[in-house]
């Protein structure tokens, strides 16, 4: 499901620099349209705590459908916010709600002014497409509220419909709200129990959460901008801020290339699958943590004195495995995404990222890439031909998240056999791995996807995108050096004939390799 990027409309700020409440008790009850136009006084002091969670959770459609039961008058759930002594209001409740309401007052839906100033002008294509979609799909079932502001005060009617319709009611509806009392730790304990039992908090949300002053969670807020927005590391060095940033943009990229992704060409996907996706932000800290061997039951930090050295390792760390699994940089195994991260109809499979992130840093530990080019080939049919088995791994381990160990355990077990048989089919390597190993017994080969065994005579659109991605898979190149899959993205030329050996560089003497291959593999 596509998501819209709304979290640039409400900003973040850090509520526990001021412990006291406002003793205002003249707050307002209601929330008026006039109040989210971007130079009210209101929208001006409204802030989210920078502890909440991303506001990109909602459709285009569930955010057109709020905007369209607002105008109806349909109960809308109030508002909670908390206010500090400063005046700045902070949403401890309702923050897409409000900030539906503020984009379609605003026309921002992720990619006009108030987000090209959030994210330093930084608005991924995708992110983009999708915002242009929600305000097509705005302009058709409810209208733009530029709109209805050109018709106040008309004695003509407009001639979208939905305008006449609802134009009355916007002098008169509001949302309602309610106030926490308290200092920030009372307004905290109040988010964290309202969205735990209302509209639960996912385990990947709750640790960043909870544990949002560790280096492992203010990286993965970084990376998830590529740098931009807020500032999560203000409190280090300018010259630690600087690293941030860089380490941040760089492994954006490797793990969401450009952000959009066309399944006519294979090369477009990316590691770390949509950045829209509501996955993204656990699959970045998942990432931090795999490349850095930290704990998943790692206990919540409560020391907000951080070392920003550590912060920094991390990074590199991270940013070091990634150039491994796929990049131009010297030794990468250049990993082509589809064939590795990617279902046969071009879903991103989280479970296989995690398992081969695992894996290859610790073949990298254990200096065993030699091993696993020579069962390169046969690893990746098996992976192509044999996709299901991930998923029933995971499946019997209930999580992504508890699951990516043994998957990373299954891969290992295919290359030892491999190399063990050489000269062994696939079909026949997986079934012994399935027969000797306890571990792996319950996995069953009759068990494929649905879309494999159908009978119907019409083509659906999964069997046709199935259909077109197979045909483009079979056009891959592979190496001439291991045989495996090669994305150009992560791809060396290679002379045939060593230049030591007198080779020249003409056409017929050059050819495509994976990186690691050409520089450690051929004699």
């Amino acid at each position: 499901m596509k998501l819209v990027t709304l979290d640039a409309i409400i900003p973040r700020d850090d509520f526990e620099t001021l412990e006291e409440a406002s003793n205002n008790t003249r707050n307002k009850t209601t929330i008026s349209i006039e109040d989210l136009k971007n130079d009210s006084f209101f929208f001006l002091n409204l802030r989210k705590p920078d502890f909440q969670r991303e506001t990109n959770d909602w459709s285009p459609q569930k955010i057109v459908g709020l905007v369209e039961s607002f105008l109806k008058g349909d109960l809308v759930p109030a508002i909670i916010l908390w206010k500090n002594k400063n005046g700045l209001i902070f949403v401890i409740d309702g923050s897409h709600r409000l900030s539906s309401l503020c984009a379609w007052i605003n026309d921002d839906y992720g990619d006009k002014d108030i987000s090209a100033k959030y994210f330093d002008n930084y608005i991924p294509e995708e992110q983009k497409k999708i915002a242009e979609d929600t305000r097509t799909l705005m302009k058709e079932k409810v209208g733009l509220f530029s709109d209805y502001y050109k018709q106040t005060g008309q004695t003509h009617d407009s001639k979208n419909s939905n305008i006449n319709l609802y134009l009355k009611n916007l002098g008169s509806i509001s949302i309602q709200v309610q106030w926490v009392e308290g200092d920030s730790d009372r307004a905290e304990q109040s988010f964290l129990k309202i969205n735990q039992s209302a509209s639960p908090i996912l385990p990947a949300e709750l640790e960043l959460i909870q544990s949002r002053h560790t280096p492992q969670s203010i990286a993965a807020r970084a990376i998830y901008r590529a740098g931009k927005g807020h500032n999560y590391w203000s409190m280090f060095s300018e010259n630690t801020q600087k690293l941030i940033k860089d380490y941040a943009e760089k492994i954006h990229l490797f793990l969401f290339k450009t952000g959009t992704v066309s399944k006519s060409d294979l090369s477009s996907f990316a590691m770390a699958g949509l950045l829209s996706s509501g996955d993204s932000l656990g699959i970045i800290l998942q990432t931090i943590k795999i490349s850095n061997a930290l704990k998943d039951n790692l206990e919540y930090v409560e020391n907000k004195t951080i070392d920003e050295r550590i912060i920094i390792k991390y990074m590199k760390n991270t940013l070091k495995l990634l150039e491994v699994i796929n990049s131009n940089q010297k030794g990468s195994l250049g990993l082509h995404p589809y064939v590795y991260f990617y279902s046969s109809n071009g879903k991103h499979k989280i479970g296989s990222y995690y398992g081969f992130l695992l894996l290859v840093k610790e073949l990298n530990e254990q200096n065993k890439f030699p091993e696993f080019i020579r069962a390169r080939e046969k690893i990746e049919l098996i992976l192509v031909k044999y996709h299901f088995l991930v998923q029933q791994i995971i499946r019997k381990n209930r999580s992504t998240s508890n699951s990516y160990v043994n998957v990373a355990n299954w891969y290992r077990l295919l290359i030892n056999e491999i190399i063990s048989n050489e000269n062994e089919e696939i079909d026949n390597i997986v079934k012994k791995c399935i027969q000797n190993n306890q571990n792996f017994s319950y996995l069953n080969l009759a068990i494929t996807d649905n879309e494999d065994n159908s009978t119907r005579k019409d083509f659906s659109r999964g069997q046709k995108n199935i259909i077109k991605m197979q045909t483009l898979f079979d056009t891959l190149p592979k190496c001439k050096i291991c045989n495996g899959y090669v994305d150009m993205n992560s791809a060396s030329i290679d002379h045939i004939k060593r230049k030591a050996d007198g080779g020249e560089a003409n056409f017929n003497n050059g050819q495509v390799t994976h990186i690691y291959c050409n520089m450690s593999i051929k004699k």
